[in-house]
């Protein structure tokens, strides 16, 4: 059967199990008990307090102008005027009948210096477009190589049988008839304590952070009985002096768990853990980032190796008013870098605070309860921690356990197959960027590269419970109402240790966890209600997972309270959530106030993202390509166009023509920006429409500007004539952009009425260049001065006629420059040639933090007459 891997989308249902079936009278009362007691505060813990009265985020939208109805009309009913081009030569004659080439990718003049096109070589493109053009050939390079990489990895994980497997959870039905609990309980099993006799026995519950698993928990006595210990697996690398292609293998501790259910969960936990800290899925939780996405924020080039292990932060065995053994753990991940030594590689704890796999770990560990729920095999992998905790406890307290318990786990062991494959492919990810740079008006350069420096992350499952005594040495005299795990009066957390350099091969953990003392203990002091009963109780005849997946599918839980079930719903009913697949087999939450809080809490934070994402949508000044640190980083574009040193991330576009930017969050909200013409519309999920801007002229904002008498004795230094579309006119507007000797800049063009515009130094020029064409540069002649420009055209009549704004750019560049344009337009225009791009992204994106820069090769062109 090949396995299947975690779900990234959620745009498929599956089809669950028992899905097609309506829960019974009995387990609708069930159900209906475990909704009354949901966020009950029954075990005397302290609740804390109400995370609604300090809200994460109170942010409103920006306030700005309101879009009149007559503007929102008018903008939806414009429709561009089409120009048609000479499909010979690709030029166009404008009014003054002068033969202007054009640009095939914008319909836009040309100026002094273009690129061939791709079309052919007597065409020809603006240098701003051939950016455009290599920097999407650059992106499908880069996604055709991420298509073959993926399905190499889909068929690696088939081959390997990578990926959880609903069916993979041992059922509790068989083994709890055999353990003495008759006949057999249809849903979860607990033990129960004989404090006279000192034995356990099994029983059927109702109350989820009761259950244990059976399997899980014969084996995890079978461990503590062989080698005094929890179970272990790791995922470790053959050859430590070649990581990036040495494959992995699987370690087991003891070996005997290679096969076993237990050892199953544990390696699909752990590879699916390195699987998310390497981007290969959407995070589980909102917010939250890979190791890649932290590498990519701090230093790329630095390599480093390193462990993310899965541990437990926090374990204590509770008991109920009917004896009822309640184990509880805190679990978290722990990361560990390894340094390469003469004995091989060793463990080292990462103290940078700001290391990639630090945070990934700290950010994990935080919404791990989350994650589990939320997230299959985290939950079953808690699951075999809980009946880790419970065979610990068993063991030290002296627990009479019946021999039977061990000759099943014997056969559970005899029964597994043999594991298949002990060794599995190297797990890999790589990112491809590209950066392009122009100026004045040329490509300088192209920095082609990719990161995959992240190839050697390995790690495992190390619940290291022998940090905690679970029991007195004579727990079982007296009255044993529970057991804390910790030293009173402080928390039930253990300080991280690391024994380094001691260490051969596989292990790379430390194993000394039993030098923590924790000696003193505290009772628990609060009682949960009796929560155990017989095979034929209500207890024993019923499942809670059939009837709450039914209230799932419907959206609605009876008598529950309306915070409560929308708690419900941002957990489960998420793409993220793959838990709902398990069918019958689902296990609800832990409906004590304690857990509820603090789950409460981490939905609340998304809750707070989700808003400040919306927020940040509605601004204007928000683009998709760089959304900024709320929205999921894999929005943020890597094929980048350097322009004049500034990075661009508007590829300019020809105004008529629809264009749509869509992008959808990890919880499967969709933000989508629609352009037509000046209108801009943004929505938010199933169409609704979020915000709408209106583009008009600019409003020029100056940083700072002097007196005309003081610049006009400024002498300039350089003039750029640009060009740019026009939304409702048929030809194009020019302007030109003038430099003094002291930095000061002017931007000046003939409006529409025929009248002058001087800009000094305006705040929005960058954008503005980085959606125009840049058709002229060249010094400006040695002594003019500003006051010569102004006063020579200022004293020159209105003109309105035809292109009276191509005519008054001409003009003005003659004049500054003292440069004679050959022929009708720009005289013989310099075409050059850039290199396709097939074979450059895969060969560059092959080295890590290496660049290939790419030469641009000039050739003659005689074009006449432009």
């Amino acid at each position: 059967m090949a396995a299947a891997g975690p779900s990234d989308s959620g745009e498929s249902t599956p089809v669950v199990a028992g899905a097609d079936k309506e829960p019974t009278e009995d387990e609708r009362e069930a159900f209906r008990q475990y909704t009354e007691k949901f966020g009950e505060c029954r075990d005397g813990s302290n609740p804390g307090y109400s995370r609604k009265s300090f809200p994460w985020f109170t942010g409103k939208p920006p306030q700005g102008e309101k879009l009149s109805t007559e503007s929102l009309q008018a903008a939806l009913s414009y429709r561009p005027i089409k120009k048609r081009l000479a499909k010979a030569n690709l030029t166009e004659v404008d009014s003054d009948r002068e033969e202007i080439p054009l640009c095939t990718r914008c319909s836009m003049p040309v100026g002094e210096f273009a690129y061939q096109g791709r079309e052919g070589k007597d065409t020809c493109v603006h240098t701003e477009c051939m950016a455009q053009v290599l920097m999407k050939e650059a992106q499908r390079e880069d996604e055709h190589r991420t298509t073959r990489e993926n399905n190499k990895k889909l068929k690696n994980r088939r081959e390997y049988n990578i990926g959880w497997r609903m069916d993979s959870v041992p059922s509790n039905a068989s083994l709890a008839e055999r353990m003495g609990c008759r006949p057999a309980p249809q849903g979860l099993c607990c033990l129960v304590l004989d404090e006279a006799s000192k034995t356990v026995r099994v029983a059927a519950t109702l109350e989820p952070s009761a259950s244990v698993n059976l399997e899980y928990l014969l084996l995890a006595l079978k461990v503590r009985k062989s080698a005094s210990r929890e179970p272990l697996f790791s995922l470790d690398p053959i050859d430590p002096k070649n990581l990036e292609n040495s494959p992995q293998k699987k370690v087991f501790e003891p070996s005997w768990l290679a096969g076993t259910s237990a050892g199953d969960v544990m390696f699909q936990a752990d590879y699916f853990l390195k699987e998310l800290a390497l981007g290969e899925y959407n995070m589980p939780v909102l917010g939250m980032m890979s190791v890649f996405d932290w590498s990519e924020m701090g230093d790329k080039d630095k390599t480093w190796s390193g462990r993310e292990w899965f541990v437990v932060k926090k374990a204590e065995v509770r008991m109920a008013e009917d004896r009822t053994l309640i184990p509880h753990v805190r679990m978290g991940v722990e990361a560990r870098e390894q340094i390469l030594t003469a004995k091989g590689l060793e463990d080292a704890p990462v103290t940078v605070p700001t290391h990639p796999l630090k945070k990934f770990a700290e950010a994990f560990t935080r919404h791990f309860d989350l994650i589990a729920e939320r997230k299959s095999v985290i939950f079953h992998l808690r699951e075999l921690a809980k009946a880790s905790v419970m065979a610990k406890y068993l063991v030290d307290s002296k627990a009479r356990i019946d021999p039977s318990w061990y000759r099943l786990a014997d056969e559970i062991v005899k029964g597994a197959p043999p594991e298949p494959y002990m060794e599995i492919p190297q797990l890999w990810n790589m990112r491809g960027n590209s950066r392009i740079k122009l100026q004045n008006g040329r490509l300088i350069d192209m920095v082609t590269g990719g990161q995959s420096k992240l190839q050697a992350i390995y790690g495992g499952v190390e619940f290291g419970l022998d940090r905690f005594e679970l029991a007195q040495r004579h727990a079982l005299q007296g009255q044993p109402t529970g057991m804390q795990l910790g030293q009173s009066g402080r928390p039930m957390f253990m300080p991280q240790r690391f024994q380094l350099g001691q260490r051969e091969m596989p292990q790379g953990v430390d194993l000394n966890l039993d030098k923590f003392s924790l000696s003193t203990e505290e009772r628990f002091r609060g009682k949960l209600p009796p929560c155990s009963g017989d095979a034929t109780s209500l207890e024993g005849r019923t499942t809670l997972g059939k009837a709450f997946l039914s209230s799932l599918r419907q959206k609605s839980w009876t008598g529950m309270k309306i915070d409560d079930q929308k708690l419900l719903l941002n957990i489960f009913d998420v793409p993220q959530c793959d838990r709902v697949e398990e069918g019958d087999a689902f296990t609800p939450p832990d409906p004590n106030l304690e857990y509820i809080v603090k789950v409460r809490s981490l939905v609340g934070e998304e809750g707070g993202i989700r808003d400040r994402r919306r927020v940040r949508f509605a601004d204007k000044n928000f683009v998709m390509a760089n959304p900024g640190s709320e929205f999921p980083r894999s929005w943020t574009s890597r094929f980048q166009v350097e322009h004049e040193g500034r990075i661009s991330y508007t590829a300019p576009t020809k105004f008529g023509l629809v264009k749509l930017d869509v992008e959808v969050t990890e919880d499967g909200v969709a933000f989508r920006i629609y352009k037509l013409g000046s209108l801009e519309v943004r929505t938010v999920q199933e169409e609704m429409v979020h915000v709408v801007f209106s583009s008009r002229a600019a409003s020029w904002e100056t940083k700072g500007s002097k007196a005309q008498d003081v610049l006009g004795k400024e002498k300039l230094s350089r003039c750029r004539v640009y060009v740019e579309a026009m939304e409702h006119e048929a030809c194009n507007n020019y302007y030109i952009v003038l430099e003094t000797i002291e930095k000061t800049v002017i931007v000046t063009e003939r409006m529409s009425d025929g009248s002058l515009c001087w800009l000094q130094n305006p705040h929005n020029l960058e954008d503005r260049n980085s959606l125009a064409k840049l058709l002229f540069t060249a010094d400006c002649k040695e002594g003019m001065r500003m006051s010569e420009v102004r006063q020579h055209f200022e004293a020159q009549p209105r003109d309105t006629d035809g292109d009276h704004r191509k005519r008054y750019a001409k003009a003005l560049y003659a004049f500054t420059t003292g440069r004679s344009l050959k022929g009708k337009w720009g005289g013989s225009a310099r075409r050059y040639t850039a290199p396709p791009m097939r074979g450059l992204g895969v060969q560059a994106l092959g080295r890590s933090s290496e660049f290939m820069n790419v030469m641009w090769l000039a050739r003659s062109s005689g074009l006449r007459g432009l």
